[in-house]
């Protein structure tokens, strides 16, 4: 469990003023805590603790996964006065995998467009195969499917005919049409899908700028009235208007609070993209990576840091967290010796 947290005058005097997102290094990592079993009753705890150092937080804002909401309405019960909020990210990507995996067309969409890459990705249409999708948080990026089919349907004949210039356009025409004819049949659809997205994208984008505050939903409307809204859409709508209701009910006064935490998911990515460079994927000190991508790591900095942290503090407290490694378990099986238990 990552806590980040940044001060609330740095919030509303540079991040507002600047209308932007926020960076790494606009706050610090608070804790970090390492347990098998994240319940809702040791989130509370953790929170408490932290409050405890460095005092009680104005707000909290989460993906609200189950345990985390547990934890934070358990926190909240002693702590009433603190904003839980749904971060927007996560919130829409929610509402966007709700209404499309219930929709047999779009579902038979994805079938048919990795159909399509396979057919597509090792002939001379190639620059044509629709792009990959995530096995997992596949709708925090539905756009990339969306804005695929779409171009290639407003693409005029004469451009594939020239970038294909050796194949004779009847040819061209009759390869294109057995390849990629099926894009027809969701011509209908792929609007209806493409507005959702554009509506959840921009309240995203509204709310990582402006933070959550009470004209958020006259601005929110005032940003989608170039959509055309259709009635199958206006469902849709109204869910994003209630998720935008509820968020901002719990805001008291005028002032602008922060929707999202981006921030958070952008340092874990960059953690995991630093980790798979280990050979073996052992969460240990890897852990560590984390707080330093929220430092300007200044030659001073480094300094302090080299000569007020010791390698045994370093690793007396892996021991303590993480036990025996994964590679001295390996190597007492390659030696067949338990000899040597030490931590490597």
């Amino acid at each position: 469990m990552v806590i980040y947290g940044i001060s609330y005058e740095l919030w509303t005097e540079n991040i507002l003023e600047e209308e932007r997102g926020l960076k790494h290094t606009d706050g610090e990592i608070l804790g970090i805590e390492v347990t098998e079993s994240a319940t809702g009753e040791w989130i509370e705890n953790t929170l408490k603790n932290l409050s405890q150092k460095v005092g009680s937080p104005r707000q909290i804002v989460s993906d609200n996964g189950s345990n985390l909401k547990k934890g934070i309405k358990l926190y909240q019960e002693n702590n009433p006065e603190v904003i839980s909020t749904y971060d927007v990210t996560h919130a829409m990507a929610n509402l966007l995998k709700k209404e499309l995996v219930s929709s047999e067309s779009y579902q038979n969409f994805i079938t048919d467009c990795h159909r399509c890459k396979q057919q597509l990705k090792q002939t001379e249409l190639s620059f044509l195969v629709p792009p990959s999708q995530r096995s997992q948080c596949r709708y925090f990026n539905a756009e990339r499917l969306t804005n695929w089919a779409t171009y290639l349907l407003n693409c005029p004949l004469n451009i594939l005919d020239k970038l294909l210039g050796f194949m004779e356009k009847d040819k061209l025409e009759k390869r294109l049409k057995d390849k990629l004819a099926w894009l027809d049949k969701y011509q209908s659809e792929i609007p209806l899908w493409s507005t959702m997205i554009d509506m959840t994208r921009t309240l995203e984008k509204q709310l990582k700028i402006f933070g959550l505050n009470q004209e958020s939903l006259s601005h929110f409307n005032e940003n989608i009235s170039h959509l055309i809204i259709s009635p199958p859409l206006q469902i849709f709508y109204h869910k994003i208007v209630n998720y935008l209701k509820n968020e901002l009910g719990k805001i008291k006064d005028n002032q602008a609070i922060v929707a999202t935490s981006d921030v958070l998911e952008s340092i874990f990515g960059k953690y995991k993209h630093f980790s798979q460079r280990c050979t073996l994927k052992d969460f240990r000190q890897t852990l560590l990576t984390i707080p330093l991508l929220t430092i300007n790591l200044t030659t001073n900095v480094i300094q302090k840091a080299l000569s007020t942290v010791r390698c045994r503090d370093l690793s007396e407290w892996i021991d303590e967290i993480f036990g025996q490694s994964m590679l001295s378990k390996r190597k007492a099986v390659i030696t067949g010796s338990l000899d040597d238990m030490k931590t490597v």
